[in-house]
Formats: C-alpha cells, sequence, structure tokens
C-alpha cells in the first residue's frame, strides 16, 4: 500500500476510483489508512497535495484514533479490563456463580459479574458480555425514567413514552407525537451528560429544531450543556465500541 511523508508521519493511504463520485472525498479507516475516492486516476502528486491541504484535518483525526486505541477504558470484557459506568472507571471481575440466575453487582472500584451456576450453565449460553449489556439497559431504563420524570416536571412538558434504544448513531431523539427515545450506552457518560441528554430532548417538546430558542431553553436547565456536547463527542466511541 503507497505511503506519504506529511509532516514528518508516514502516512499510508489507498486510491478508489468511483466514476459517479464529481468530487475526491478523504475518509480515514479504522486501520489509519486513508482511503482517497476520486472520480479519475490521480498522481503522486496530486495525492501529495491533497493530503498537505487536508493536513489539519488528517493529523487531528489521527491523533484522536490513536488516542482512543491507546485508551484501555471499554476495550475488552476479559477480567481485570477497565468499564466505563457513570462516568466512573470500573475494574471488571468476573466470578463462577452459586445462583442460577446471573449477577452484576458494582462495588467502589469494581464491577463483579456473577456467572450463572452450574444448572443454568449446563442449559443456556450466557457470556460475560450478554449479562453486562442486559444490565446496563435495565439500569438506563430505570435511572433514565426517574431522571426524566424529574426535568419534565421542571420545564413544565409531559412526554408521551419514553423508550431505551439499542442504537449507535444517535443518543436520543424526541417524534412529533411526543415520544422520548434514550441510547443506553449513555448510562456509561457522567450523570450530568445523561442529564443534559434528558433536558435536551424534553426541551424539544417546546421547540422542535435546534433553533436559537430552543438552545436558550437548554441553557436554562443545563448551563454546561457544551461541556457536556463535547464530552459525548469525544468519548462517543468509548461508548460504542465494546457492545
Amino acid at each position: 500500500m503507497p505511503t506519504i511523508k506529511l509532516n514528518d508521519r508516514i502516512i499510508t493511504y489507498s486510491l478508489r476510483l468511483d466514476k459517479r463520485r464529481k468530487t475526491i472525498q478523504l475518509r480515514l479507516l479504522p486501520t489509519a489508512v486513508v482511503e482517497i475516492a476520486a472520480p479519475g486516476k490521480l498522481t503522486a502528486d496530486e495525492v501529495k497535495q491533497i493530503l498537505t491541504s487536508k493536513s489539519r484535518w488528517l493529523t487531528g483525526r489521527l491523533n484522536k484514533q490513536a488516542a482512543l486505541a491507546a485508551n484501555p477504558v471499554n476495550q475488552t470484557l476479559t477480567p481485570g479490563s477497565q468499564l466505563l459506568y457513570q462516568g466512573q472507571t470500573y475494574t471488571l471481575v468476573v466470578l463462577p456463580g452459586s445462583n442460577n440466575k446471573p449477577e452484576v453487582i458494582i462495588k467502589p472500584s469494581e464491577i463483579l459479574v456473577k456467572l450463572p451456576g452450574p444448572r443454568m450453565a449446563a442449559e443456556h449460553s450466557v457470556t460475560t458480555e450478554q449479562i453486562l449489556k442486559a444490565w446496563l439497559i435495565n439500569q438506563a431504563g430505570e435511572q433514565f425514567l426517574v431522571r426524566t420524570k424529574h426535568w419534565a416536571a421542571l420545564i413544565g412538558v409531559r412526554p408521551v413514552r419514553i423508550t431505551i434504544r439499542d442504537q449507535k448513531t444517535r443518543w436520543g431523539s424526541c417524534s412529533s407525537l411526543g415520544n422520548i427515545n434514550y441510547n443506553w450506552r449513555v448510562i456509561m457518560a457522567p450523570p450530568r451528560v445523561a442529564d443534559y441528554l434528558i433536558i435536551h430532548e424534553l426541551c424539544h417538546l417546546l421547540e422542535p429544531n435546534h433553533s436559537v430558542k430552543f438552545w436558550n431553553e437548554v441553557r436554562k436547565f443545563a448551563p454546561d450543556y457544551q461541556e457536556c456536547r463535547k464530552w459525548l463527542t469525544d468519548n462517543g466511541k468509548v461508548l460504542c465500541r465494546i457492545f
């Protein structure tokens, strides 16, 4: 695969011919390879010129990708790995269970996952991932419902229905019918960030767009909403990469 030196950094890239395109598009792949989609063939000099013109964007993306790869949180679900829950990092401890039902217990610095006992294990193949995911979804359902009722009363709105969803592209949504959806993965974020998301969606019951008036409503109840949005932007991939 071809490479190019850019700002003392070796960049690996690939060229993809796409005759349907009218412009050139750059995409950073998870393998740190820059994919260049172009309507026609490009020379080495043209590639260098394109990458140079996008060097600031490219450097920022590569640095973020490297930081994510180096971050041990939510990397694996092996015993001893680090997991995020409500903004805090816990060490995963997996224990053989004595009961038929699996169990998750939160301690000051650990998340204990008790596997099902021999009888249930023989009947059902239940993994640590399944146990943890089910527990996190349940936690999100319980806690987001409580917080939604709290903030809805303060904001003066009444959502019709609240649903916890398994999504990787949206943190939440509010329909025109007044139904609110939350991504369960936000239970891993700090409580203030989860509260911001709840406030955000509830304020859509007042303003169904992202106008200045909408953000003014959000600011009334979440003065630090910009910091919370940035947290989700900076840590979103950490929340999504393990499940």
